[in-house]
């Protein structure tokens, strides 16, 4: 069997051109698919899209910190000592007479370590958006140590908010307490800490 056979020019030609076919599809799928692919998971809409919401959280942030170290001195409220539920619907109440349709649920007390955390849902009507803007913030700067976890405003009516004469409020908060080694501890719920 004779190995050394030689290609004529016509064959010669059709390996070329089947090997110049042959990496042409290898370049395709293998090379061009992928750069394309890898080219249309960056698109520029995306990253600007991208670019415009870290924008928003990073000024969100600075927001929050400026209002954090303008508000740093200031008093939060007196963590008062477990069971000042009377206090605390006693502040409440002074805050918001005046109100149409005053509404308040309290939640149980739970403790975790040392904190007493209890819940309080608050809903009331009233006049004018600037009350509201008024009544929330004096709620947010109560004598007792509390946190407004939510808050909803809305108007019975499809009217600007600002210019709404009757505006219902929800309002979620929490109001903070602690205990001590003398606390009675009955009516708490405990919850262990990790």
């Amino acid at each position: 069997m004779n190995l050394e056979r030689r290609f004529t020019f016509r064959e010669s030609i059709l390996l070329l051109l089947c090997a110049i076919i042959g990496l042409g599809i290898f370049y395709y799928e293998v090379v061009y698919k992928n750069i394309n692919d890898s080219l249309q998971s960056y698109r520029v809409e995306d990253l600007e899209n991208e670019a415009i919401i870290l924008q928003a959280q990073v000024a969100r942030k600075k927001q929050m910190e400026n209002y954090i170290n303008s508000h740093k001195g200031e008093n939060l409220g007196e963590i008062a000592l477990y069971n000042n539920l009377a206090n605390e619907i006693s502040e409440v109440g002074r805050i918001l007479n005046g109100v149409d349709n005053l509404s308040i649920s309290w939640g149980e007390p739970t403790l975790i370590d040392t904190t007493v955390r209890r819940d309080a849902n608050i809903s009331f009507t009233t006049v004018g958006y600037g009350k509201v803007k008024n009544l929330i913030s004096a709620l947010n700067r109560n004598t007792y140590r509390s946190l407004i976890s939510d808050l909803s405003i809305t108007t019975d009516r499809d009217e600007v908010l600002s210019e709404s004469s009757d505006i219902k409020v929800n309002v979620r908060m929490t109001f903070f307490e602690r205990v001590d080694e003398t606390t009675n501890l009955e009516g708490l719920t405990v919850i262990k800490s990790q």
